[in-house]
C-alpha cells in the first residue's frame, strides 16, 4: 500500500502525548481527521524549538489503517497537522 496522508483538524494537547508516549499500550491519544478519526499509540516525539510543533512516529490503533505505522507533522499550538500513513 503506498504512504497516504491524512490531515489533522484536531488532536490531543502536549501531556496527552507525553502520557501516550511514556506508557505504551497504556495510554494512546485520538486524533479527528476531516473526514474520519483515528486513535494512536506514540512511540517517538521531538518538539521543535516553536515548544509547540512535534515530529512524531507510532503506530495506529483504531479506523482502516488500524496497526499502520505513522510518522506526523503536529501543532498542539492549532491542534492541527498531518499523518503519513505507512504501507
Amino acid at each position: 500500500m503506498p504512504e497516504r496522508m491524512l490531515h489533522v483538524i484536531d488532536g490531543p494537547d502536549k501531556p496527552a502525548l507525553q502520557w501516550a508516549l511514556a506508557y505504551p499500550g497504556r495510554e494512546e491519544v485520538h486524533f479527528t481527521l476531516e473526514d474520519d478519526s483515528v486513535d494512536a499509540s506514540i512511540s517517538r516525539m521531538r518538539e521543535t524549538a516553536d515548544g509547540f510543533s512535534f515530529e512524531l512516529e507510532g503506530v495506529l490503533t483504531s479506523g482502516i489503517y488500524k496497526s499502520r505505522p505513522f510518522r506526523a507533522s503536529y501543532s498542539v499550538g492549532s491542534r492541527s497537522g498531518q499523518l503519513t500513513v505507512g504501507g
